[in-house]
């Protein structure tokens, strides 16, 4: 499989061998009409920290990452160090904003969610349909646990009747981006999007963080305390897991990444 890093048509950097686009959300509008329009398929990652941190050891995680159409960096420390690197453009891309400004564009496009609960997939198709009533929508939960060759025929399949513009993926981390490289090629047109936790953020089962702390880079903190506050158990597992473990590897590597990603965006510069 070729590598698309040194593949991308679209500007990106990199962090630990990881490719992050560095666009903006009208830049990502555009590229998915285009995509839509001349009915091609492929799949767009939403990728955060703790996705770049396991992709440096995991390298079927990275491979499906970096062989994505686009890797948007969900997060505001990844989009703060494209910046720094010195695409001054890069925004962070959340997937549930992503998700709600794709079901306002009232442009045609036809969705079709993938993953989580019959209860919230049916959430966000009354939600979706309340910013756009015209909107086509539906969705499949499929079963939770490791995937069987059956369960992938069964979602290709119904992916199939359905013939989607866009198929939002919530598998979770990791999960969504190998099933979505390893699924790619069964589709017969569609963008996959691995939208993560997005459906829950935009039905409001999880609480948007305050402007505060995503300016000051602490959406994982506020998610923290607010699963903590439901079940301390859980949360405690989230917190080792996603910032105990993988942020400070993401701070380590922060200096040495930078260096790099700045002397490439100027030797990008100075051939142009």
């Amino acid at each position: 499989m070729p590598d698309a890093i040194e593949n991308s048509d679209y500007p990106f950097v990199e962090f630990m061998k990881v490719k992050i686009n560095t666009l903006t959300y009208r830049e990502v509008f555009q590229v998915m009409e285009v995509l839509v329009a001349n009915e091609q398929k492929g799949y767009v990652c939403l990728t955060d920290v703790g996705n770049v941190v396991s992709a440096a050891k995991d390298k079927r995680l990275q491979t499906a990452i970096n062989n994505s159409l686009l890797s948007l960096p969900d997060g505001a420390p990844l989009a703060k160090y494209a910046r720094w690197a010195g695409y001054k453009g890069a925004e962070r891309i959340s997937g549930a904003r992503l998700m709600e400004s794709l079901f306002a564009e009232k442009n045609g496009f036809s969705h079709y969610l993938l993953g989580d609960t019959d209860h919230t997939i049916n959430k966000v198709i009354k939600k979706a349909k309340e910013i756009d009533q015209d909107i086509i929508i539906t969705g499949y939960s499929p079963p939770f646990r490791e995937f069987t060759p059956q369960d992938n025929r069964d979602m290709i399949e119904k992916i199939q009747q359905a013939s989607p513009d866009i198929i939002w993926v919530s598998f979770g981390g990791g999960k969504q981006e190998k099933w979505m490289l390893n699924n790619i090629g069964n589709l017969e047109k569609g963008i996959m999007i691995g939208a993560g936790a997005a459906f829950k953020w935009f039905t409001g089962d999880l609480k948007i963080p305050p402007e505060i702390f995503q300016r000051l880079c602490l959406q994982w903190f506020f998610r923290l305390i607010s699963e903590l506050s439901a079940d301390s158990k859980k949360a405690g597992s989230h917190f080792l897991q996603r910032q105990l473990r993988k942020f400070p590897i993401f701070l380590v590597n922060f200096p040495l990444e930078l260096a790099s990603a700045r002397r490439r965006y100027k030797s990008e510069s100075d051939s142009t």
